[in-house]
């Protein structure tokens, strides 16, 4: 199998390679690839502002993750939202979690660790992110450890980086395999060529917060490139948790206990179709919950999480038909989480618990249109995972607990858009999962695209997503507390869901929908009476049946408001319809961008409701409301930028769910806080 694996490598490698050299060769552009490549005409449309394009420009915005080829958001065969650059800064985002807390039918949930995202309902808690997929540039950033996709501060890419979002929801695996289950969330990167020149960014904030940013980019010797690097450190706060409010435990005061640092890097190379991408990121945080049976205030709990990736990718159009995308890359993850866990005697046992993953891919793309009419989509792709190493060092006899599973993965794909009339469309796709080790999975997706109306898109969608176990829930290594279960089956997902958008005059759009998602063979962890040890079973199932409303405004010269509702009724299947943890019922949004000055000085309010979610202990914490607020300023012809932003400016006191590693059932959220930031660019 390695063997193999190494002289497929050496293949794709060569057929990405060779044609480079090619001259007078006809690029394609595929944003959802690693850095594609772009005409002049091309990078200058997609620098555009937002806030100069109209309604129904907005409208007719297009998106590559939906279809895997570029089509306008209203003939997707899925819901799409997009978030540009412009909303980033304008909005004070300072993490992909924070965009994606104000997308509607999106929640997030902090453990004073990592960001975790719950979707329409279903936000579990533990779950490490393994139900949705991340892509950068279209490259996948779960890990395949614990398939956990990083969104918080550990995030490896600096969000000033980011271009847009493109948010596609429902089931994706028909395109993209495993994780893809409620939602795929692609962020594309900006371009070398929208740069040009020197960037750099200093942003002071609460909690004795600082960052900053140095970018270059630009064309050199024809070869176009952009170098950053990003750098973080905040001293966090002093937290109080009534579960430790003893004298032994500091009367439950974490003192130090919430600091972290972040460095990250991105490196992005283009010339004549063939783009290489590096991405690297570390953060290192300390965790004040006492988490995983820790000692409560002690320094040395503390978590570094490592990714990074080298993508290569080419991408052409083969006898200006066929757009062609080759790909290759090669990831790595790595955690070490030193752990102070207290024995029967007092004393306390520096326990370590390590996991690092590699892996490589392949995938050859091709799509093409036929007489206007067919958009045909089909492609391959395979993983192999070199090293799942896990490792659990037990103190104080220096008891070492290892798994080390490897697999590979082999897919194909294929989707088919068929404009049966020029109002109506019929879109098909299907793909087929290999994995080594499980049985294999073959997943649908449906779509029936109605355009009655020059405004108005009828959308009838059917699509089943799957999950497969991940390496820590099939041999999961924390000390001598679990057992394997090889026979653990991958999670399945079907989902139905109906879609109406209708443009109202040159000003309005609402949209509307209604879904029901069905989760099987649901992987939970149990406690298993014939070893006393805990394992993970497909023992459980989920249902959720909800709708969401949405109302965009947009008028000339820059003001926008969206505002959005949804409504979810989410049970565990059994017999008394028992509630999902950690499920909100209710969510409402409202982002609202004023123009205060002459396209100098703009206003960004940024308006969450998050409803009463369960508890796992079965209580149920109050709904919330969150305000936040930004000022941005365009000074010294758009050269110098001055954002000043207030989050949870009304000082709401709320709390997250507690994830089952917590001994607390619920966790404080931050106050209010600011943050302030000086772009300059040369």
């Amino acid at each position: 199998m390695k063997n193999r694996s190494a002289r497929a490598r050496l293949a794709l490698c060569l057929f990405i390679t060779i044609p480079s050299a090619m001259p007078g060769q006809n690029e394609g552009s595929s944003p959802g690839a690693a850095g594609p490549a772009q005409t002049e005409s091309q990078t200058a449309q997609e620098a555009k502002q937002a806030t100069s394009l109209s309604l129904e420009e907005l409208a007719n915005v297009e998106v590559y993750s939906a279809s895997k080829h570029m089509q306008r958001t209203s003939e997707a065969p899925s819901s799409v939202t997009v978030v540009t650059r412009d909303e980033i800064q304008k909005y004070g985002y300072r993490t992909l979690a924070d965009v994606l807390r104000s997308v509607r039918g999106f929640y997030v949930t902090y453990d004073r660790l990592y960001d975790y995202l719950g979707v329409r309902g279903f936000g579990r808690l533990g779950d490490w992110n393994s139900r949705v997929l991340v892509l950068i540039d279209g490259h996948r950033i779960n890990s395949n450890v614990n398939d956990q996709a990083l969104l918080g501060t550990e995030f490896p890419l600096d969000v000033d980086l980011i271009e847009r979002i493109e948010i596609v929801r429902g089931p994706g695996s028909s395109l993209y395999g495993s994780n893809a289950v409620f939602a795929v969330i692609n962020v594309i990167t900006r371009k070398p060529s929208q740069m040009k020149g020197l960037e750099l960014s200093f942003e002071p904030a609460s909690f004795g917060t600082y960052g900053g940013r140095a970018t270059f980019g630009g064309k050199v010797r024809g070869v176009e490139m952009l170098l950053s690097g990003s750098a973080e450190n905040s001293a966090g706060q002093d937290l109080f948790f009534p579960e430790f409010d003893t004298p032994p435990d500091n009367n439950g005061l974490a003192v130090n206990m919430d600091n972290f640092d972040t460095v990250s890097a991105l490196a992005v190379f283009s010339f004549r179709g063939l783009t290489a991408q590096v991405l690297y990121g570390t953060r290192q945080k300390r965790t004040p919950t006492a988490a995983f049976d820790n000692q409560f205030n002690n320094p040395r709990f503390q978590s570094r999480d490592e990714q990074e990736y080298f993508d290569l990718s080419y991408q052409r159009t083969l006898a200006e038909k066929w757009q062609l995308v080759v790909r290759t890359s090669w990831d790595q993850v790595r955690l070490v989480a030193p752990q102070a866990t207290p024995l029967p005697d007092g004393s306390i046992a520096p326990d370590e618990y390590l996991s690092h993953g590699d892996w490589w891919t392949g995938e050859i793309h091709l799509s093409r249109t036929f007489l206007e009419k067919h958009t045909v989509t089909f492609g391959s792709e395979e993983r192999d995972n070199t090293r799942q190493e896990q490792d659990f060092f037990a103190a104080p006899v220096n008891t070492t607990f290892r798994s080390s599973p490897t697999g590979s993965i082999a897919a194909v794909y294929g989707q088919d858009e068929f404009a049966i009339t020029s109002k109506l469309t019929f879109d098909a796709g299907l793909r087929y999962d290999h994995y080594s080790g499980i049985r294999g999975s073959t997943n649908p997706r449906l779509g029936l695209i109605y355009h009655p109306w020059g405004h108005t898109s009828l959308k009838a969608l059917y699509g089943t997503a799957f999950r497969a176990p991940d390496a820590f829930e099939i041999y999961p290594v924390a000390g001598a507390a679990f057992e394997y279960n090889p026979q653990l089956a991958a999670e399945t997902e079907r989902t139905l869901e109906a879609v109406a958008e209708q443009e109202l005059g040159h000003h309005f759009t609402v949209s509307g929908s209604v879904f029901q998602n069905r989760i099987r063979n649901l992987i939970t962890e149990e406690f298993d009476p014939n070893t006393n040890l805990l394992v993970y079973r497909n023992a459980q199932r989920a249902n959720a049946t909800g709708t969401e409303e949405e109302f965009r405004a947009h008028w000339a010269g820059g003001w926008e408001a969206i505002t959005s509702f949804t409504f979810v009724d989410a049970d565990d299947g059994g017999p008394a319809d028992g509630k999902l943890d950690n499920s909100p019922r209710h969510m409402a949004k409202l982002n609202v961008i004023a123009p205060l000055l002459r396209q100098r000085l703009f206003a960004g309010l940024d308006a969450q409701y998050t409803g009463q979610r369960p508890t796992l202990a079965g209580n149920l914490l109050g709904g919330f409301p969150l305000f936040n607020v930004t000022l941005l300023s365009h000074a010294w012809s758009r050269h110098l930028d001055l954002s000043a932003s207030l989050y949870n400016a009304l000082d709401r006191k709320y709390a997250d769910p507690a994830p089952p590693s917590a001994p607390e059932d619920s966790i404080q959220q931050d106050g209010r806080n600011f943050r302030v930031k000086i772009t300059a660019r040369f």
